[in-house]
């Protein structure tokens, strides 16, 4: 932990990407339904991918001309791989949940 006197925080980097307008749109409404911050549900997804529970995304599914049908195909798959990786039935959004508590 950093920090000084009676106040201690854990160090953050504070950073910022580009994500199409559409794209966090959906992550914002879907995060606020689960009752979860947008920061909550990258970091988690972050995390699992450095840690090697979610395979590396390949340059070519992140272009604009991905059909949606890709797209859910791609999303499906996935949750499958971080769902089989944790070795649980709970979903990330349960994970995460519990990790609150």
């Amino acid at each position: 932990m950093a920090g000084n006197g009676k106040y201690r925080y854990m160090p953050r980097m504070k950073t910022s990407i580009d994500l199409p307008d559409d794209l966090y749109r959906r992550v914002k409404s879907k995060s606020a339904l689960e009752g979860l911050a947008v920061r909550e549900v990258a970091t988690a997804l972050f995390a699992a991918w450095v840690d090697g529970r979610i395979a590396d995304v390949p340059a070519e599914s992140v272009n604009s001309g991905q059909t949606t049908a890709d797209w859910k195909y791609r999303r499906q798959a996935l949750g499958a791989a971080v769902a089989e990786s944790t070795g649980t039935d709970a979903t990330l959004v349960d994970q995460l949940r519990a990790g609150r508590r």
